[in-house]
């Protein structure tokens, strides 16, 4: 079978990103602390995955190995999201975007060292530091935020690894069934982390939670990742690192809709998006004429 068209796997690549870009506002409109909020959020996507691939009759068996691998990958998954929910509340959905938006700097870093074969990209290299100046005018003398957007970057940084790891890992397991794995560890390893930190935590969410709740889980979570699972078997971590530096444009357009003028931005915040839009455009016209040749 052949494969689908470039454009439309770039589309597909776009609504991910923008599911992505409301999962910080999701957040925010969530009562819950950041650690319960993840254990929900990943439970109800496993237990969705789940109820999808059995009326799918999809064979769940994968080997002891890919299974350990896949659990630990969901592992740094709540981290990530424990890292980026509480990045959102300490500053704003715009920081805690921006912050994220490093990833693609971080996999242009790390992929060389990980991936076997895999080469130091100047241009990737050159792009990725693009996007560090769009968030560096998107944030400096925002020194309240600084906290937040650090938080940020490091969520971007464990990104990055679990990303380069699907790469290689979508190559023998079928998307969904990685992502029911993936989901099913990453909910452990939050549920686990959040009773080994103590202090009294509200696990049940209220009333109001469960719109955004479901939300979350369902379309951000279980659509938004399993899709960006399956690109990856076409297109390379770093494109889809760096098309998710759209995610804090998304996030800043939405977030004052959502969230009220707490959330509106100044002009720098604009500036330092058209940087960031940019870098993606010349990434996209690049990687097209690449493969013309």
């Amino acid at each position: 079978m052949n494969p689908p068209p470039a454009w439309r796997d770039a589309l597909l690549l776009q609504l991910t990103v923008l599911a992505w870009g409301l999962t910080a506002i999701l957040g925010r409109l969530i009562s819950l602390e950041p650690a319960v909020l993840v254990v929900w959020r990943t439970g109800i996507a496993a237990v969705t995955l789940l109820v999808w691939l059995i009326l799918r009759w999809a064979n769940l068996a994968v080997s002891r190995g890919d299974a350990l691998r896949l659990l630990g990958t969901g592992g740094l998954i709540a981290l990530h999201w424990f890292l980026f929910f509480l990045s959102s509340r300490l500053g704003t959905v715009a920081v805690s975007l921006a912050g994220v938006a490093t990833v693609a700097l971080w996999i242009a870093l790390l992929e060389p060292l990980l991936i076997r074969g895999r080469r130091w990209s100047w241009r990737e290299m050159a792009l990725s530091l693009g996007v560090v100046c769009g968030v560096a005018i998107i944030q400096l003398g925002e020194s309240k935020l600084m906290a937040g957007l650090f938080v940020g970057i490091a969520a971007g940084l464990v990104a990055a690894v679990f990303s380069i790891i699907n790469s290689r890992m979508v190559r023998r397991c079928p998307a969904l069934v990685m992502t029911f794995y993936e989901m099913t560890g990453a909910c452990l390893a939050c549920a686990a982390g959040a009773l080994l930190m103590g202090g009294h935590h509200h696990w049940l969410p209220a009333a109001s939670d469960w719109p955004p709740l479901l939300t979350l889980a369902i379309v951000c979570t279980v659509f938004a990742y399993s899709l960006c699972v399956e690109l990856q078997r076409r297109i390379s971590a770093f494109t889809v690192g760096l098309a998710a530096n759209l995610e804090p444009v998304y996030g800043m357009i939405l977030a004052p809709i959502f969230l009220g003028a707490g959330e509106k931005q100044t002009t720098r915040v604009y500036v330092g998006a058209a940087v960031i839009i940019g870098c993606v455009a010349l990434h996209g016209w690049l990687a097209a004429r690449r493969a013309r040749r």
